[in-house]
C-alpha cells in the first residue's frame, strides 16, 4: 500500500474510525502541511484546501473495502494503520488532533483559513467564515502573477495539485495541451482528469494534438543532441505546417487572456512546447511576454 494511504487511514483510525468528509479533508491537510515530505498536496478550492489525489484514493480504498464512503469517512474491517507510520508522523497526527479535534464544520474551516490564508483565496464562502479584518490576510496571500501572457508548464516530477497551484497563481485562463496523445500513467494528467481538475479552478482546457510529436519519435531521446535533432525536424515539418493552430493560440490570448502551453517534461528546453513558444515569438511575442513556470 502507498505510504500516503497509510497516513490517510491512520488519521481516520486516530479519529475513532469515522469523520465527516469536509472535516477530514481539512484535518488531513493540517497533517500533511506539517510533514517534511507531504503525503498529499492541496489546492485553494471553492471551499478551501482540497486534494484531487485524496478523492481518488478514497474511491480506491472504498473499492477495496477499506473504508465506507457516505456523508462521512468510516474505516471498515479490523486492520490498523497508525502503528505503520513513521514515528514523526504518529506524533504529528496526535499533535494535530489535540489542537483541532474539538472543532468541526465552519469553526474548523475558520481556523484553517486564518492559519493558511493562501488556501482561502478561491473560497466561495469566505464572507460566511471570516470577519472583514480576517479577510485582509487572505487578500495579502494572493500571489502576484507575472506580467507575461504566454506561459509553458510541464508536469514531470510534481503532483497535480502543485501543477494546478502554479497555473492558479499566475491567473492562467486557458490551459493548452500540446501533447499528441494526452494519456499519462501519472495521476491527474490524462486528458479528462486534467480537463476536469483545471475546470474546478476556473481554467479552461484546450487540446491541440496537431502540435504534438508522435511518441515513437520520443522513445529513444537520451542526449542533448538527440533533442536538438528531434526539435529541428519538428520545426521544419509540424510547426511549419500548423500556422492555423499557432494563430489560434494568438487569438485565444488576445480574446481570453493568459494561456499556458503544457506537456510532460519539466524543462521547456527538453520539450517541444519550447519550440511552440519560440514560433509564437515570431508572431510578435517578446521575451518578457513569455514565462516558463
Amino acid at each position: 500500500m502507498f505510504y500516503r494511504r497509510k497516513v490517510l487511514l491512520a488519521l481516520l483510525e486516530a479519529l475513532g474510525g469515522t469523520a465527516l468528509k469536509t472535516d477530514f479533508q481539512k484535518l488531513l491537510f493540517l497533517v500533511c502541511h506539517g510533514q517534511t515530505k507531504r503525503s498529499y498536496e492541496f489546492v485553494p478550492h471553492k471551499y478551501g484546501c482540497y486534494s484531487f489525489q485524496v478523492d481518488s484514493d478514497k474511491r480506491t480504498l472504498t473499492k477495496y473495502g477499506l473504508v465506507k464512503d457516505t456523508e462521512a469517512w468510516t474505516l471498515k474491517g479490523k486492520a490498523r494503520y497508525y502503528h505503520l507510520l513513521h514515528q514523526t508522523d504518529q506524533i504529528l497526527i496526535i499533535k494535530i488532533l489535540e489542537q483541532y479535534n474539538s472543532l468541526s464544520g465552519r469553526a474548523l474551516l475558520r481556523e484553517v483559513y486564518r492559519e493558511h490564508p493562501y488556501y482561502a483565496i478561491n473560497s466561495e464562502i469566505i464572507e460566511e467564515v471570516l470577519q472583514p479584518s480576517e479577510r485582509e490576510s487572505v487578500n495579502a496571500a494572493r500571489p502576484v502573477p507575472m506580467d507575461a501572457s504566454l506561459f509553458t508548464i510541464g508536469y514531470e516530477g510534481i503532483a497535480l495539485e502543485t501543477y494546478l497551484r502554479r497555473l492558479d497563481s499566475n491567473q492562467i485562463r486557458i490551459l493548452c495541451d500540446v501533447r499528441k496523445n494526452p494519456v499519462s500513467m501519472k495521476f491527474g494528467f490524462s486528458k479528462n482528469q486534467l480537463r476536469n481538475a483545471a475546470y474546478a479552478l476556473g481554467i479552461e482546457y484546450m487540446h491541440l494534438p496537431e502540435l504534438g510529436i508522435d511518441s515513437k519519435k520520443r522513445s529513444k531521446l537520451e542526449s542533448a543532441s538527440d533533442y536538438k535533432k528531434l526539435f529541428k525536424e519538428y520545426k521544419a515539418t509540424t510547426l511549419k505546417n500548423q500556422e492555423q493552430a499557432l494563430d489560434l493560440i494568438v487569438r485565444t490570448i488576445d480574446q481570453r487572456g493568459r494561456v499556458a502551453l503544457t506537456c510532460f517534461e519539466a524543462s521547456h528546453e527538453r520539450c517541444h512546447r519550447g519550440c511552440v513558444s519560440d514560433a509564437l515569438q515570431v508572431k510578435g511575442f517578446r521575451n518578457d511576454q513569455i514565462a516558463h513556470i
